[in-house]
């Protein structure tokens, strides 16, 4: 399989990207970390015996989401927010390191038909912490608290909701992938060093299982990943990186985006693009295309409103091999000063008003992000 890494942005002036490198840069900023922790104990109902001592086990995870919606809300894998098979797993080690048992697998699928996993009192739920970890432009790491909106009741998908706005954000969509279509997972993979930004594979939808909706990839997902979007070639999320239910990692497996966006639809949440998003997607394309000028006019006015180490690196590539956007740094400086109050006219409003059109990607000129004055009468 290939891997479509970070360092496959960095082609060579006339070498052409690939659908999958496209699709990759596109979806990346959207792409975020969601790491879990639990607290609790194991209770065997048969017997009332508890397990986990006096203060019961913790057990963490590492995962992979994507932000859905700008405005905070965040899809991963039902999975990476429910940790009782990790604390049962943490039960059975510790009865298997005392002696009491020699089969852990038949020990484990017993505590998993009888037994109970709580808090410290009988009856409480667990103790859970959920964050979420996403690259910026300006160097540094944001991590966010999250609460679970909703995990759906068939399928291995949750939503998560984090107090942040004006996120970078996919576009999801639940229209049916055929076999053969060429796709890319997203993800964070444990295996790797802590790294700043996601990575992708490739691969294509080889099948489909029934029930609820799975959608079998050939992507070489590995652990960590799980979660994390597996978009088409035009950067839409069309399922999350999955995996069976009782199997202790991720699978070639993906949960169709049919189970996202109807648990979103359960929940009131529309998810969307806004007008940042069309402009990364613009900006990616342009500088693709080799129209390396357009490039950075939408992509400063990205940097402007919502930076990402993405939107930064291909910017920067794109004036290197020539890119000219217009004298924004004026403009950019004024609008955060201004918290977005128009203060442009005359001559800066016509040359605002002179932007490129690009009607293959259906964006507005100029790039949003920069107010245009109304012409004179």
């Amino acid at each position: 399989m290939i891997r479509v890494a970070v360092a496959l942005l960095l082609l060579s002036a006339g070498q052409p990207a690939s659908p999958e490198v496209r699709a990759a840069a596109i979806a990346q900023p959207a792409v975020v970390h969601v790491s879990a922790s639990w607290q609790g104990w194991v209770r065997d109902a048969r017997t009332g015996e508890v397990f986990g001592g006096a203060g019961g086990y913790t057990f963490t995870s590492s995962c992979s989401g994507a932000v859905v919606d700008g405005d905070g809300y965040v899809a991963t894998a039902g999975h990476c927010v429910d940790g009782d098979d990790g604390l049962i797993d943490m039960a059975v080690a510790e009865l298997a390191s005392l002696g009491r048992v020699r089969d852990r697998a038949a020990a484990r699928q017993q505590l998993a038909d009888n037994a109970v996993v709580e808090g410290a009192r009988t009856g409480s739920p667990v103790t859970r912490r959920v964050q979420v970890e996403r690259a910026t432009g300006t160097g540094r790491t944001d991590v966010a608290p999250a609460s679970v909106v909703g995990v759906a009741a068939e399928g291995d998908v949750a939503v998560l909701k984090v107090p942040r706005s004006n996120l970078p954000a996919l576009e999801v969509t639940d229209a049916d992938v055929a076999a053969g279509t060429p796709v890319v997972a997203i993800g964070y993979p444990a295996a790797s060093e802590q790294v700043a930004e996601p990575s992708g594979r490739n691969g294509r939808i080889s099948g489909a299982r029934d029930g609820p909706p799975f959608l079998e990839i050939s992507a070489a997902v590995a652990p960590g990943m799980s979660g994390g979007p597996v978009v088409d070639t035009r950067g839409r999320l069309v399922g999350l990186v999955s995996r069976l239910p009782g199997t202790p990692r991720s699978s070639n497996l993906a949960t169709a985006a049919t189970t996202l966006t109807g648990l979103l639809r359960g929940k009131g949440i529309a998810p969307g693009l806004g007008p940042t998003d069309r402009d990364y997607r613009t900006g990616v394309e342009a500088y693709y295309d080799g129209e390396y000028d357009t490039a950075v006019e939408y992509l400063d006015a990205v940097l402007a409103a919502a930076p990402s180490p993405q939107a930064r690196r291909l910017r920067d590539l794109a004036a290197g091999r020539g890119g000219h956007g217009r004298d924004n740094g004026l403009l950019v400086a004024l609008i955060v000063a201004c918290a977005g109050i128009a203060v442009f006219s005359g001559a800066a409003g016509v040359a605002l008003l002179a932007r490129r059109r690009r009607a293959a990607m259906a964006a507005p000129t100029p790039p949003y992000g920069f107010p245009v004055p109304e012409p004179p009468p």
